[in-house]
């Protein structure tokens, strides 16, 4: 087992993979400080996820049931559901201490600096702290930073009980994939605010690929050559980019998908999601590594995103019972690696063939 006994863990992000490696570890007899930039979160914020709640439970060893739509193809939820849940869970637990509003600036050789300029030391830092990691640019500082892959989701959730009735979506609604023109919309359905799943309380959760916006994140600061710099949150979409988004939603999608963009447009409730991805070289440095985005961006076009970052957690935990941190980081990389690149290498070649077939629906050849 590794020396010290109880090993500090310094876990930076507290969003899904970061809490479940908390979590994991704390468990396993490590003190964990999870660091987060973000306060509290609000029922507004992300959007919906599948959640393999099997592999779920198995990593974090949680038997409680989670915040889950059980479909017909799969279980589904919000992300400020499960982060909610999952932090309650955390907080539950003597081993771990969550500290909240904390933006983690620079890391380096057993610490991590916040941006009010207080230290945390460890023994181990874990870099969840997604796609745009500050702890990447310590464990791979030659090659840290994802790429655009040239599109945007625009992403929102609708309440059920805002749509007519004669128009919600049936009990054994499926998720759904289609597609026109140069746009793709990915629907399901997601828990209702309060965590209720009964028909007529779920949301809609809508995810509408966009290949044509790269002047849009370049004249609003988003985008400089391929780096993406941040999201478009819903009270920055302009107006007549809403109007337009409403008028294609009218044009190219069914009932109730589109009148749920309609509500969602008008209310200002629609955001903007870049795609990164990102092709990892190595996922660790001294007594640092990468998990769930931070290691692996990808476009959700090839799924399990969350489900990556806990194969992620699960190799962590496999390896904690190596002699030495340096074994258990050699272990985990082994792991991992492979997997991951084969991940993003899916993704690429996804994103590669979702804009040929947009080039083609614009010019027709």
């Amino acid at each position: 087992m590794i020396s010290p006994a109880s090993p500090r863990v310094l876990v930076v992000g507290g969003s899904l993979v970061g809490l479940a490696s908390a979590i994991a570890l704390a468990r396993r007899g490590a003190a964990v400080t999870v660091l987060e930039r973000a306060g509290d979160v609000t029922s507004t914020l992300g959007g919906g996820l599948g959640v393999d709640v099997d592999l779920l439970r198995h990593v974090t060893g949680l038997e409680d049931e989670p915040p889950v739509y059980w479909g017909v193809d799969r279980a589904t939820s919000a992300w400020a559901l499960l982060t909610e849940w999952l932090t309650a869970q955390a907080r539950d637990h003597e081993h771990i201490d969550i500290r909240q509003r904390t933006e983690v600036a620079k890391v380096g050789e057993g610490w991590a600096l916040s941006a009010a300029g207080k230290r945390f030391e460890a023994d181990l830092i874990i870099g969840a702290d997604g796609a745009r990691s500050t702890v990447r640019r310590w464990v791979a500082p030659a090659h840290p930073e994802p790429a655009y892959a040239g599109y945007l989701l625009w992403r929102t959730m609708v309440e059920e009980n805002r749509l007519p009735e004669a128009i919600l979506p049936p009990p054994c609604e499926p998720s759904r994939e289609l597609y026109s023109g140069a746009y793709r919309l990915v629907t399901y359905l997601v828990p209702g605010a309060s965590g209720c799943t009964r028909r007529g309380s779920r949301r809609l959760n809508i995810v509408w690929y966009d290949p044509a916006r790269a002047a849009l994140l370049t004249q609003t600061g988003l985008l400089e050559g391929s780096r993406v710099l941040g999201t478009l949150d819903s009270a920055h979409v302009p107006a007549p980019l809403r109007d337009e988004l409403r008028a294609i939603a009218e044009a190219y999608w069914p009932p109730p998908w589109r009148e749920a963009l309609q509500l969602a447009l008008r209310d200002s409730a629609v955001f903007a999601t870049p795609v990164v991805e990102y092709m990892p070289e190595t996922l660790v440095r001294g007594s640092a590594l990468l998990a769930g985005d931070a290691a692996h961006a990808a476009t959700p076009m090839v799924g399990g995103g969350f489900r990556q970052g806990l194969h992620d957690v699960m190799a962590l935990v496999n390896a904690w019972d190596r002699d030495t941190l340096p074994e258990v980081l050699a272990c985990y990389e082994k792991a991992r690696l492979l997997p991951a690149r084969t991940h993003v290498r899916r993704s690429m070649s996804a994103s590669a063939e979702y804009l040929a077939r947009a080039a083609l629906a614009v010019t027709g050849k």
